[in-house]
């Protein structure tokens, strides 16, 4: 194509709106091809922590057989361990928090936020 053949293609409307509606949809397609192929890599990603994790958190399950008490307890007493754990459990749930007074004082500061001389509206009487 010569010169004066582009610039008589440029020249028609149709030409520029034809090409205005292929960038329009070509632009569409490239955002939507990019969201879907980020997407599945997100995915992805995702499926293999969560395989690792599974891996990395499985529980072995233990039969009682293979279990050997080294501790004997009586009849009816519950053991040291238990007491322990019973007694860190009742710690932790109640002692969350530290006590506070439930007293809340604001006290007003003049900073640049909110000093009247930085104000917008100057009013002129």
């Amino acid at each position: 194509m010569n010169l004066l053949q582009i610039s008589l293609l440029l020249a028609h409307e149709d030409w520029v709106y034809t090409k205005g509606w292929i960038v329009t949809i070509a632009g569409f397609l490239i955002v939507v091809i990019a969201l879907f192929l980020l997407s599945s890599i997100f995915r992805g990603v995702a499926a293999y922590f969560k395989k690792q994790d599974a891996k990395k958190n499985e529980v072995k399950t233990v039969t009682p057989a293979t279990v050997k008490s080294t501790v004997k307890v009586a009849e009816g007493e519950i053991p040291a361990e238990v007491q322990a754990a019973i007694g860190m459990a009742l710690y932790l749930s109640t002692n969350l928090h530290d006590e506070e007074p439930n007293v809340i004082t604001i006290e007003r500061r003049v900073t640049s936020w909110n000093d009247k001389n930085y104000g917008v509206r100057h009013w002129k009487r």
